[in-house]
């Protein structure tokens, strides 16, 4: 992996304020007004403003990863993906680059709705649980990096920000992250366990309510991964093919 070119898409990404408000500014903006109603009630083993905090923390993340699809539609737009087919940067290596791009940008989101949770709406967890809470939900934005870059390479560049935000809309509605899914009709519940958004909450969330990650979940989640990483591998081939 070249550090050289990951510095760069991490600055490159950062100046771009639409991706922080979207991925930070809102999450917290709904948790402050979504958790503080009935904040320490319990609810499904842990309190009500901790499973939001949780929830608003995945959205959070969930766009930052996803937010690798406007650095590539850029990157099409001004023919660099012309330039990387005359580099040494081979396909796996380019597609490790933007998931680690997305590792990076989520940690803002998931270091401010937490600190919000805690500070604010005085979620009380163990340092343990704080600890796997975080983990599974920094992990979490895997799946969506992948996502991220196939979006990138299969929606047009002027269509890119409708697509993956009707996709992005979509994935948190049915994945639980802004109505519970016991609460669903039952045809959503059915679908909202084939998203990966389902299965990112239930990874950060399993630790409020029992210590530990779910092996299931990680499990499926890491499949996720795996399976959009492969397309996003072949979506780069065949544009940097034609390009």
């Amino acid at each position: 992996m070249n550090l050289t070119y990951l510095r760069l898409e991490i600055t490159r990404v950062l100046r771009n304020k639409r991706v922080l408000v979207f991925s930070v500014l809102l999450p917290s903006i709904l948790l402050l007004v979504i958790g503080s109603s009935q904040k320490n009630e319990a609810y499904q083993g842990t309190t009500v403003a901790a499973y939001i905090m949780v929830s608003m923390g995945i959205f959070g993340a969930m766009s930052s990863a996803t937010g690798a699809a406007g650095s590539i539609a850029v990157e099409r737009g001004v023919g660099w993906n012309r330039q990387l087919r005359l580099t040494p940067l081979n396909p796996v290596k380019y597609v490790v680059s933007k998931v680690v791009l997305a590792l990076v940008l989520v940690l803002p989101p998931l270091v401010v709705v937490y600190s919000l949770g805690a500070l604010v709406l005085d979620v009380r967890l163990s340092a343990g649980t704080w600890a796997l809470v975080f983990l599974g939900s920094w992990l979490s934005a895997l799946p969506f990096a992948a996502l991220g870059l196939i979006i990138g390479y299969v929606a047009r560049p002027e269509s890119m920000q409708q697509v993956s935000g009707l996709l992005f809309f979509l994935l948190a509605l049915f994945g639980g992250l802004w109505l519970p899914v016991d609460q669903m009709p039952h045809v959503m519940r059915v679908v909202s366990t084939w998203t990966p958004a389902y299965w990112a909450a239930d990874v950060a969330r399993e630790p409020l309510a029992h210590g530990s990650l779910d092996a299931r979940a990680v499990l499926v989640l890491l499949a996720w991964t795996v399976g959009l990483g492969i397309i996003g591998v072949n979506r780069f081939r065949a544009d940097t093919a034609r390009a």
